[in-house]
Order: structure tokens, then sequence, then C-alpha cells
């Protein structure tokens, strides 16, 4: 007899190993599981004659399938099981809404300070504090009026109609030693990491000679098909992943093994 009951999302343990691999395949755990789904579903073929109902069904072909979300964004991970792709230190970063105030003599400048070793890249707009949070004009070249300004390298210059007036700058940097950019290429088809996935049920497990023996479904060979990045106004960010799954080449797909 193999019955249990489970509670809670349990583990899950992804690991690369085969396919186009990224640099160092490690394996690794998702964190702060919400829910952890596997789906086996099978075609069901009918044979009919005069009758309403089918003299035969049968199952022809099979199809697994599997999700996750979780509430970490872990870019380590999703780059492991599904870019596979370069990775090196720092990247492109945002100032969303850096505030300054217009000075009050002339040439009416501000040079933004990115972070860190952070070098200004791009400028992202300029919104007033106040006046709704109303948004300035950028020119390619002049001299701006009320409202409006111009950007070189980092260098933001306004009308002295504007002197005095708090504003936002947002703009792009890029951090040559802090943080990591994991890359996503446009890549040949058919390039990709395969996995290996483990979920464990750890409600109930059971203690042999001092360590805990957990039921555990194992996913021989499977391939990341999505995965979703969203934010919600009032709620955590829960990236979802979603696989399918297939024979390994031992011809094996799946292991549902129970400790009771």
């Amino acid at each position: 007899m193999s019955s249990y009951i489970q509670i809670g999302a349990g583990f899950v343990m992804f690991n690369p190993n085969a396919g186009n691999l990224a640099t160092n395949p490690t394996p690794l755990r998702a964190l702060t599981i919400q829910d952890a789904e596997l789906d086996i579903s099978g075609t069901i073929e009918t044979l009919k004659g005069q009758y309403q109902f089918p003299d035969d069904a049968a199952v022809t072909d099979k199809k697994g399938t599997g999700k996750l979300t979780m509430g970490r964004k872990d870019l380590s991970m999703l780059n492991q099981i599904f870019f596979a792709d370069v990775t090196a230190a720092g990247g492109t970063s945002v100032s969303p809404t850096e505030a300054h105030s217009v000075p009050a003599s002339t040439p009416y400048t501000i040079t933004v300070t990115p972070p860190g070793t952070g070098t200004f890249y791009a400028d992202l707009g300029v919104y007033y504090q106040a006046n709704n949070a109303k948004a300035f004009e950028r020119l390619a070249t002049g001299t701006p009026a009320a409202g409006q300004y111009t950007v070189a390298a980092g260098v933001y210059t306004f009308a002295a109609a504007d002197t005095g007036l708090g504003i936002l700058i947002s703009y792009a940097y890029t951090q040559s030693t802090t943080g990591n950019i994991f890359q996503v290429n446009n890549q040949n088809i058919g390039y990709g990491p395969q996995v290996e996935i483990y979920l464990v049920d750890t409600y109930q497990p059971i203690p042999v000679s001092g360590v805990n023996i957990y039921s555990t479904t194992r996913v021989w060979a499977a391939k990341i098909s999505k995965v979703t990045l969203g934010n919600k106004r009032s709620a955590y960010s829960m990236p979802q992943v979603d696989y399918e799954y297939f024979q390994a080449p031992s011809g094996r797909v799946l292991d549902l093994y129970s400790n009771v």
C-alpha cells in the first residue's frame, strides 16, 4: 500500500544534465515555492459503430507537463534550466526617479551621478515633482523653454523659467562590477538545456536510522517551455516556470516513489 497524505508545496530541484548547458551546469533548488504541479494526460481514441457509445476506447498519445510558481526571482536558476546563455559581471540598471532641483544660475544644468561604478547610458525622461508629475519635453538641440530640456552624456540642461523647481530624472546606466547580467541571445532552433526534476513531498517523512525518507517524484528528462515574470501592485512577484517532460535515453519517463 502506498497511500499517504501531503500538505504544502514540498521541494523542487532542477538538475541540468543534457543538451546545451550553461557554463558550470549546477543543480539548484527552487525557493519560496507556492505550488508545484505535474500533469499526465492521455489522448483517448474511440471506436464507434451504429450505437451512441463506442465499442472500445484506447489510450494513444500521452503527454507530460508541469509548472512551478515560486516567490523568488532566481535569475541564475532560470539561466541554468532555460536560457543557458552568457553570464557576465555588471549589466544595465535604472535610476527611476532621482530627485533634483533646477539650479538658480546659468547654465541651468544637472549632471547625474550613477551609483557605484555606474556609467550613464540613456535618458528615460524628466518629470516635475509637483504639477501632477507632468513630463518635460526633450529637445534634440537648442535652448530649452519652460518644461523642456536637453541631455548629453548625463548632463541635463533646463530653462531659466524652471529655476528652483523640483524635478525627477529617470535614466539607465551600466554597471561594470556590481551584479550580474544573464544574457538572452537569439540562438538556433532547438538550443536549450535538458533538466532532470525532483518533486519532494515533505509533510510526513518516514525516519530510517535517524534520517527522513521522503516520497519523491523523479522526472527523468524535461525541457522548460515557458517562463513568466511579472509584478503586481499589491502582491509579491510570483515567477512561473512551465515544462514538458519526455522519455530519457533509457526509455524511462517518471519514477513515483513512496516512502510507505
